[in-house]
């Protein structure tokens, strides 16, 4: 009897790419020095294109020399321009695979991959995809969609039995996703139509923080002159402490953000409430996603075992949903 292929499964997130892989066995793949998980980030550097943690110490250098976000324009025939050089949205997203699958160690002709994606992705951004993976050398690309990635890991806790209904609200780094799944006798099955959100994700969070930042300091930071490199590397550095800062707010009532840049030092602070006031008109349209999602399902709210909350971003996030929005602990 022929044995099972290995697996290889990679989430190519909008901030961050994470990976396991097993043959009966999973195992979480470590991609980054600080954790599993490594920067969805792409960058130009001596020998060509590099993924993660590489790619960012360029950045810091170079700005103009890499890209974030790289999944948000994903199925756009413009190209990014990365160094002066133009570059597909699409070719990006291997370079990324590619530094999974060399991390692995993997042989792309004898395992399978999985590749998980946006629920409310077309067909033609799932060929884009599956090509991303046979270009690499895969013979075998499964596409999962994200609610169900989530759906089956919770399932796997052992607390959904076969039969229940559970809605996944999943606010990633760059994406919404909401979706009703059933747990069937062969894994989870996503219900009616999943409904998303491809603007809205944590780092539409980070820019609320940056927005507020800015305003705070008037025209001082709209003034800086945006071509000088020494500006734009202290602009990323805001942008990273903004990111904190929103973090920080998940369980701290305040918080600073330093801005250094040059001819500027100062502290600008957010409280809170003052953050949660920026974000509540987003929410409400997440939630609006949930109900599309479970009406489209033919189910009410009362039919569900519970609503499995995926992301570090839905973490922050669950506090604004309503406890009628959720039916159990789930």
């Amino acid at each position: 009897m022929t044995s099972p292929r290995p697996r290889l499964a990679v989430d190519l997130g909008t901030t961050w790419t994470a990976a396991a892989r097993g043959n009966g066995r999973t195992e979480t793949i470590t991609l980054g020095t600080h954790g599993a998980a490594m920067p969805s980030v792409v960058a130009v550097g001596e020998q060509g294109l590099v993924a993660g943690e590489a790619a960012e110490k360029i950045l810091a250098v170079r700005p103009g020399a890499g890209a974030r976000e790289v999944k948000r324009r994903f199925g756009d025939t413009t190209p990014i321009v990365l160094d002066g050089s133009p570059y597909g949205p699409d070719a990006l997203t291997g370079t990324l695979l590619r530094h999974v699958v060399d991390v692995s160690g993997v042989n792309p002709g004898a395992t399978e991959l999985v590749l998980t994606h946006p629920a409310n992705w077309g067909a033609y951004k799932l060929d884009l995809l599956r090509n991303v993976g046979a270009a690499i050398g895969f013979d075998q690309v499964e596409l999962l969609s994200e609610p169900a990635a989530a759906a089956l890991h919770y399932a796997r806790t052992g607390r959904l039995n076969p039969g229940d209904h559970v809605a996944v609200y999943d606010f990633g780094g760059g994406t919404f996703d909401a979706a009703v799944v059933t747990l069937g006798p062969d894994g989870p099955v996503i219900e009616g139509t999943p409904q998303g959100l491809e603007r809205l994700g944590g780092i539409d969070l980070d820019e609320m923080v940056f927005g507020h930042v800015a305003r705070s300091l008037g025209d001082s930071l709209s003034d800086l002159d945006r071509t000088d490199p020494d500006v734009r590397r202290a602009v990323m550095q805001l942008r990273a402490a903004c990111t904190t800062a929103k973090e920080l707010l998940s369980a701290d009532g305040e918080t600073t953000v330093t801005v250094v840049a040059p001819g500027l030092h100062t502290q600008v602070r957010i409280t809170r409430e003052e953050f949660e006031s920026a974000m509540r008109p987003r929410i409400a349209e997440t939630l609006s996603a949930l109900d599309r999602a479970v009406a489209g399902a033919g189910l009410q709210l009362g039919d569900l075992v519970g609503i499995v909350l995926d992301r570090k971003s839905t973490r922050l996030n669950s506090s604004h949903i309503p406890l009628s929005r959720m039916p159990s602990s789930a």
